[in-house]
């Protein structure tokens, strides 16, 4: 589901917590039910993913995130507000509900905004929740984050205390061009798991990576028709025995094959978020 939530003038830092909330649990899911002033502008497209996503704190705004795929890895997030925006999200690999505590977390400063809607900056907030991921993209505050599902590998699997849900923050590769030439797409940063076994010291921590992926290259098919390829991203961190996981949800698009933030349908006429040269499932 995606929610390109805009505001007009009047919203409080209320409603804008009350929407957030709202959209993750699943009960808004019409433009209908978000709060009345985000109501004229915003527009939301696909389906809620029932079952992934549970409020397991209503006061610290803290959520239970199912894995898509494989059973038994449930990990935690909460958003953290100040008197007028949302300005951290934080990822755990598990929660103490008695003292509402994360556990094994890392949090990251994102300072979103609750800007008035201007025909100006059309992509001024989207927010896509789905079974694979949860993803914030505010070009004005500067932030393109997600916390997305990865995919087990050798080490996650004989070391089943490793986490299966990272943060990808696009943030320096969108704004600085960090990464590597085509056709190898890479880059050394950007990915963060919070808690996860590292091969170099032999023990659970912190784990950060890069991403990388082939670009692919736009083709004319039988009909004429420009056929846009997507291919999976995968962290990659050379630190620690080159271990590369699948980012659920996440591809790589062919260079400047559209423009800036856009949506369109795949081949299957499921929804998705162009975000420069990066495609996101909406479904």
């Amino acid at each position: 589901m995606l929610v390109r939530y805009r505001t007009d003038s009047g919203t409080t830092i209320s409603d804008f917590k009350a929407d957030l909330d709202g959209i993750i649990q699943g009960t808004i899911t019409t433009v209908n039910q978000l709060s009345t002033t985000a109501r004229t502008n915003s527009t939301i497209v696909g389906s809620y993913p029932t079952g992934k996503y549970t409020r397991v704190n209503q006061t610290s705004y803290t959520y239970s995130k199912a894995h898509n795929e494989v059973a038994g890895y449930t990990h935690y997030f909460r958003l953290t507000f100040d008197s007028t925006m949302l300005t951290t999200v934080t990822l755990a690999s598990g929660y103490t509900s008695g003292t509402d505590t994360l556990l094994n977390s890392t949090a990251t400063s994102v300072n979103i905004q609750n800007f008035v809607y201007d025909s100006a900056y059309p992509t001024a907030f989207d927010i896509i929740i789905n079974d694979k991921f949860i993803f914030f993209c505010a070009p004005q505050s500067n932030t393109y984050l997600g916390l997305f599902d990865l995919g087990h590998t050798g080490i996650t699997r004989a070391y089943t205390n490793s986490m299966l849900m990272g943060v990808v923050n696009l943030n320096n590769t969108l704004n600085n061009n960090v990464a590597s030439p085509l056709p190898l797409y890479w880059t050394t940063t950007g990915v963060t798991v919070p808690y996860s076994y590292n091969m170099d010291t032999l023990s659970y921590g912190t784990l950060s990576s890069g991403f990388s992926a082939n670009t692919p290259f736009k083709r004319i098919n039988s009909s004429g028709e420009v056929t846009i390829t997507e291919n999976p991203v995968y962290t990659v961190c050379f630190t620690t025995s080159n271990d590369s996981k699948l980012i659920y949800g996440m591809y790589k698009t062919p260079t400047n094959a559209f423009s800036g933030i856009q949506t369109y349908k795949d081949s299957s006429n499921l929804y998705r978020l162009n975000l420069y040269d990066f495609s996101l499932l909406v479904d």
